[in-house]
């Protein structure tokens, strides 16, 4: 028994005290989020001013901004006022702490074989958890823009932009870095699809294309689409009755013609020269690949479902936030959480007019880009599961 602890100790110790560090860093982390999810749509600073009481203003100490802890030693009341706090805030913490420590688990502690192997451990295990900083950090990012979009668009039904730009960025420079301290044994296991030279050189022009277009819109000589949608909206709503969706998809496919140009152009071009780029690039070109498979996969639909039906189809949030998990988690996540997303909407409806139909109460409707990041989390969690579904189903493109 006494060979039998040391062993356990031995082999999982170091797991239990990095699950534990990453449990602390993502209940830190829910909590911020919560501070996003309630401030941003109430156009509120982020940063000041700090965490107060919301019945009697108080600034909290430090020992009461403690994730879930400063709930207990303060035992779910403020202490000067007695208001209660609420239970949602120790309770987000710990769900999400939960959730960063499965993930570095799956990462780091899996003895990966057969459809484990699609989780992208293999990469981090081989290159070790201070090596793979760049990449970690990437995914850490993204799970905390994922919660707080969440939270934003249950709130108001709209996803700033500032939460899905910072994950995008994030993984624009994440992975190059990243690339420059793999290891040899790292790089044969790189957990994202790596782009030929002909589709490094569409990404790195589609993403010249994508600069050209910010940059004609920030200086004004092309409007933004949607821009005198707050004319049409009533006080006290949310949504307004806007007759010119149709007119506004020319401006947005203005803004994507010099992407679309950059990726035909580049593509053109990079099988003209049959190069082969360094990894660093191949990853550079990599996260761009995967935020234009994101974000032109939704933008596509938005457009279509606008242009049939005459009404804004998926909010550009939704497409930012395509976007973002595509540069942090290459191309296939944000397709395979598209597909996935509908089925558990569909069945929320269900169960929603199921309860609707029996007590008469109407119950709140949700926004889609929740469902998408429901589909994302059970994605990057259960990855082993759809692989052996996607084989089951489509055998020759997993063979």
């Amino acid at each position: 028994m006494e060979h039998g602890i040391d062993h356990w100790l031995t082999i999982w110790g170091p797991h239990a005290v990095g699950a534990l560090f990453a449990w602390a860093i993502g209940a830190c982390i829910g909590s911020f989020v919560q501070v996003i999810g309630e401030r941003m749509p109430a156009g509120i600073s982020i940063i000041r001013p700090p965490s107060r009481c919301v019945h009697c203003g108080r600034r909290l100490a430090w020992h009461e901004n403690l994730p879930v802890f400063g709930w207990i030693i303060c035992r779910g009341r403020c202490w000067s006022c007695g208001g209660r706090i609420p239970l949602r805030y120790p309770l987000m913490e710990c769900l999400v702490g939960i959730l960063f420590a499965v993930v570095y688990i799956e990462l780091f502690a899996v003895d990966y074989g057969g459809s484990w192997r699609s989780l992208g451990g293999a990469f981090y295990q081989s290159q070790g958890f201070f090596l793979s900083l760049p990449a970690l950090c990437a995914v850490g990012v993204l799970l905390a823009a994922l919660i707080a979009a969440t939270l934003t668009d249950l709130r108001s039904y709209s996803i700033p932009l500032a939460i899905t730009l910072v994950p995008t960025v994030v993984g624009l420079v994440a992975w190059p870095l990243q690339a420059a301290l793999a290891t040899p044994l790292a790089l044969a296991r790189w957990p994202l699809p790596l782009p030929s030279g002909a589709a490094a050189s569409a990404a790195l022009a589609g993403g010249l294309g994508l600069l050209v277009s910010l940059a004609l819109t920030a200086a004004g000589t092309w409007r933004r689409s949607f821009s005198d949608y707050g004319d049409f909206v009533r006080p006290g709503e949310v949504f307004a009755d806007y007759p010119h969706a149709r007119r506004e998809m020319w401006v947005e496919l203005r803004f994507l013609l010099p992407i679309a140009c950059g990726l035909t152009g580049g593509w053109m071009l990079g099988q003209r020269l049959d190069w082969t780029p360094n990894v660093a690039v191949q990853a550079a070109a990599a996260a761009l690949l995967g935020y234009f498979a994101g974000a032109g996969l939704v933008w596509a639909v938005r457009i279509a479902g606008t242009v049939w039906r005459g009404q804004e189809a998926m909010g550009l949030g939704d497409v930012h936030l395509m976007g973002a998990i595509g540069a942090v988690m290459g191309w296939v996540d944000p397709v395979t959480a598209f597909v996935v997303a509908p089925f558990p909407a569909l069945a929320w409806v269900g169960i929603s007019r199921l309860f609707q139909s029996d007590s008469g109460n109407r119950i709140r409707e949700i926004p889609y880009g929740p469902w998408l990041v429901l589909a994302q989390v059970l994605l990057m969690v259960g990855r082993p599961v759809f692989v052996q579904v996607g084989r089951a189903l489509f055998p020759a493109f997993f063979a």
